[in-house]
């Protein structure tokens, strides 16, 4: 008995540290924090991406030699309100850069040095600032024989720079765009979606499940809905993660998370997809080899991946992480590396 109730207080305190680090999603935790404790976790994240999935399907390299790139040093702190209410505050702070090999899309009408140099487009963006503000609420609802929790998530802008086209958010149709490409595919109407987030807010209700084990095996399964507002594709989501302790100091862990759009997205603009992204720059004049293609706010993405958690004392917990992209639609092909550091405390 005394064994039992030792392995579950080990893996309540593993899976406290585990949900709260972070990399923006499926960090919700069925076990909350009790009354008047408080985890501070402090980490940093990069990803890169050289793939895209256009549409649900194949992901395909980034056209003109192009790569993404982003960093974020982020901030999340839980504190336990009552011995079954907890709230969770998560600040990032982020840099994403989009870096490709400029290109003339326009044969100019005069074939001077200067109305070539004047048709050169690049698409390299980059941004920095603070991302998304994420506010949650966790209710517990047992903790015998497994935990269940419901949580309400509110994800809200910080007043970044909002996605677009690849030329802006109009015109809205391919007709509408060749109609006046001449005057939009201008290297100074370039805008992208290169941006710290989708720009709008997100209310997600999910319901979270926990169950630990004897041998310190711990497995944790989300499901919910999430409420895209402001014209976003609203969004079926789910995590999975399973852990398992390796003696008194490390566990090792590895799951996924989907989200899988239900609705369409209102169109943000047009933008320019290649046929065949491995061309180089030189084949893309006259506006061959594009394809010009509706951008709408929404997004599928499964991810999946692991790490790994070592306890360096009973308060502080270092956390080392990786996911890839398996699947998605109208997102990056991202490989994200994460480390963070733990720490609880007793504040009342």
């Amino acid at each position: 008995m005394q064994l039992r109730l030792r392995a579950r207080l080990w893996s309540v305190l593993l899976a406290v540290v585990l949900s709260s680090f972070v990399t923006q999603r499926a960090n919700a935790s069925p076990w909350t924090l009790p009354r008047g404790q408080i985890a501070l976790v402090g980490g940093y994240n990069f990803q890169t991406a050289r793939k895209e999935f256009i549409g649900r399907g194949d992901a395909q390299l980034f056209p003109l030699r192009g790569r993404y790139t982003g960093t974020a040093y982020f901030l999340d702190l839980r504190a336990g309100y009552s011995d079954r209410l907890e709230l969770e505050i998560l600040m990032p702070f982020k840099t994403v850069e989009y870096t490709s090999d400029p290109v003339i899309l326009l044969t100019p009408a005069s074939p001077t040095l200067d109305n070539y140099q004047n048709n050169v487009i690049d698409l390299s963006r980059s941004a920095q600032g603070l991302g998304d503000l994420t506010l949650s609420g966790r209710y517990r609802w047992l903790l015998e024989p497994f935990a269940l929790a419901t949580e309400l998530k509110l994800k809200t802008p910080t007043g970044y720079d909002k996605p677009s086209g690849t030329f802006g958010n109009r015109p809205r149709s391919a007709d509408q765009f060749l109609a006046q490409v001449g005057d939009l595919a201008r290297s100074d109407r370039v805008e992208d979606d290169v941006t710290l987030g989708d720009g709008q807010v997100d209310l997600t209700l999910s319901m979270l499940l926990g169950a630990s084990f004897s041998t310190r095996t711990f497995l944790r399964a989300d499901a919910g809905y999430n409420l895209r507002l402001q014209g976003a594709g609203d969004q079926v989501v789910s995590a999975f993660k399973v852990g398992q302790s390796i003696g008194p100091y490390v566990l090792v862990y590895a799951g996924g998370q989907l989200a899988y759009t239900v609705e369409q997205g209102k169109v943000l603009g047009i933008s320019v997809v290649a046929q065949d992204p491995s061309l180089p720059a030189r084949d893309y004049g006259g506006l061959t080899n594009l394809t010009l293609r509706a951008r709408r706010l929404e997004r599928d993405a499964l991810d999946a991946g692991g790490g790994f958690i070592v306890r360096v004392t009973p308060e502080v917990e270092l956390n080392a992480n990786y996911t890839r992209t398996m699947w998605g639609g109208n997102t990056s092909l991202v490989h994200s590396v994460s480390l963070s550091l733990g720490v609880r405390a007793q504040v009342m």
